[in-house]
């Protein structure tokens, strides 16, 4: 079979592993921290609704926030004990997010779970609601409900669910390591939104530096009807959504529109995996494998609480090997950076990267000397030399005829330039401005 792919994209790190090797062979480990602090925000929407108090004893998997609006998503405790504190934290957001800590008993009492059963015979009008009763999002990274990307919108249609099994981003192997050791529970999550939506075909995708994980699913999707597994050929940003459904269908989404406007839906295969504990358990997600690596004694592949202390989750690799000089959440070319090791994980967070000192080093700008690299490595056919000249001149109407909102924010531009332009910083900073500008008109 072809190794399927894209337009465009970079290697990062010049190396088949990308970062991942302390880590790739790693086997997920269970860790609870001694407290968490739960952001009722950790999503894309608005932030949840506190339904619990100080002095509140809470179980594990208890609604302790309720979802607000259209984009709202609950959250759960995630372990037991004593609520400790509810109120406003600093967090990577301009302003405070709003939080429940619970101190851990370490009894891990569940609240009283409702499960439909086996997803091939449960009743597929009940998997949507369920998965909106966990509070699951997207597990990749951009946090999105789930259960409002699975609500079609009417006039349109899905004939295929694609799970994103690249893990593409540098140094992460927490996907790896869950399609390894578990593989036949992410098939059961494609299968259970398969039949919710009356979707015939859904596709494993994987990155073919992952043999291992592609042998795996491929016995695991073995009698599991519509389910296949293909490979892709390892380049950054393979697991994009765009670029993972042109690669996989051959089919563009087009400008300004959505996945479903290609008639496909994208799904993390750590998303699939909550979405069968959900089903088949009816557990909330409230726990998700994290890769703990770069300056720490001994990296590696945790199952951690949502909540968890960046600091708690690098203590339990070995602490710093040395000064640590950036912590990143998520991986090294999409991660954002941490202000601290005390702030929380969230449901998203796949990576805890640390940098030293030299690594973290900010380096200096220098002038574009069109080589036309970030055009060719863009995979969104995009010009970034001449949208970051008008960014930087703050003439945002420009930017936007160069189609800057249509910039998926991948780094490889940066990546790829010789002179070191922070290109992509300056793209999310004008997309941001041009979103607030807009919210401000519709106000």
């Amino acid at each position: 079979m072809p190794k399927l792919t894209f337009r465009g994209g970079v290697h990062p790190l010049h190396s088949e592993h990308e970062g991942k090797l302390p880590t790739r062979n790693k086997p997920v480990r269970d860790f609870a921290p001694e407290q968490v602090s739960i952001l009722m925000g950790m999503h894309l929407g608005a932030p949840s609704k506190p339904c619990v108090q100080k002095g509140d004893h809470v179980k594990m998997g208890q609604l302790i926030g309720e979802p607000v609006g259209g984009l709202g998503v609950a959250v759960h405790a995630s372990v037991s004990g004593e609520v400790v504190a509810v109120e406003p934290i600093n967090y990577m957001t301009a302003a405070p997010q709003m939080c429940v800590t619970i101190k851990n008993d370490f009894k891990d009492e569940w609240v009283e779970l409702k499960p439909l059963g086996d997803v091939e015979t449960c009743d597929p009008t009940q998997v949507v609601p369920a998965i909106k009763a966990a509070g699951i999002c997207g597990m990749g990274g951009a946090a999105f409900p789930t259960h409002v990307k699975l609500t079609i919108r009417e006039g349109a249609y899905c004939d295929t669910i694609i799970l994103n099994g690249a893990e593409c981003e540098t140094y992460l192997t927490a996907d790896y390591r869950l399609m390894l050791e578990d593989s036949t529970r992410i098939v059961d999550g494609l299968r259970a939104v398969m039949r919710a939506l009356d979707v015939k075909k859904g596709v494993i995708a994987i990155e073919d530096n992952k043999p291992e994980a592609i042998e795996a699913m491929e016995k695991a999707a073995q009698g599991r009807a519509g389910v296949q597994v293909v490979t892709l050929k390892t380049k950054y940003p393979q697991g994009g959504e765009k670029q993972l459904i042109q690669a996989v269908t051959g089919r563009e989404v087009p400008v300004k529109k959505l996945p479903l406007d290609a008639h496909v839906i994208v799904l993390n295969v750590g998303t699939a995996h909550a979405i069968a504990d959900a089903v088949i358990e009816g557990k909330p997600l409230v726990q998700r494998i994290t890769t703990v690596t770069g300056c720490v004694v001994n990296p590696d592949n945790l199952r951690t609480r949502v909540g968890t202390p960046l600091q708690e989750a690098i203590n339990a690799c070995g602490g710093y090997k040395e000064e640590p000089g950036k912590i990143i959440c998520g991986g090294g070319m999409t991660g954002n950076c941490a202000p601290n090791d005390t702030i929380p994980t969230t449901k998203a967070t796949n990576g805890i990267v640390v940098y030293n000192e030299k690594e973290a080093k900010s380096v200096e700008e220098g002038p574009c000397i069109r080589c036309g690299r970030c055009v060719e490595s863009c995979p969104m056919g995009l010009n970034p030399y001449q949208i970051k000249h008008f960014c930087d001149m703050d003439r945002l109407d420009e930017a936007q005829k160069l189609d800057v909102m249509d910039c998926v924010v991948c780094g490889s531009c940066s990546y790829i330039c010789p002179a070191q332009r922070s290109l992509t910083a300056s793209f999310k900073v004008a997309k941001e401005k041009i979103a607030a500008a807009a919210k401000r008109g519709k106000a």
